[in-house]
């Protein structure tokens, strides 16, 4: 059976996150090594729970992505997933973006 974690963005800050659950309540992280990892007979209640953060507005569009379990933790299968979990590919510019506009 596959292992899958559901992921989405946060409403707020915009940035990726994995649902978790602590004793049957649901919560957001940043880091998909703490994420909650369910095979296809427990999905439904991840999909509950991430479906009730969607509508109470903690997340936007949350869907299961498949994972391999490695000796360094959770890792998605796919290069999009592993990208989106790692961060950008490139290194950003440091400062404020808004500034260096305002100068030109």
């Amino acid at each position: 059976m596959a292992l899958q974690v559901y992921t989405a963005s946060l409403l707020k800050e915009g940035l990726v996150a994995y649902l978790a659950l602590d004793n049957g309540r649901p919560s957001w992280t940043t880091d998909i090594h703490q994420a909650t990892v369910s095979n296809d007979d427990a999905l439904e209640t991840l999909k509950s729970a991430a479906e009730q953060s969607e509508q109470d507005n903690i997340v936007v569009a949350p869907y299961a992505i498949d994972v391999f379990q490695t000796e360094n933790g959770i890792v998605a299968t796919t290069k999009r997933e592993q990208i989106r979990a790692a961060g950008p590919t490139i290194a950003l510019p440091q400062g404020n973006i808004r500034e260096s506009r305002e100068a030109a």
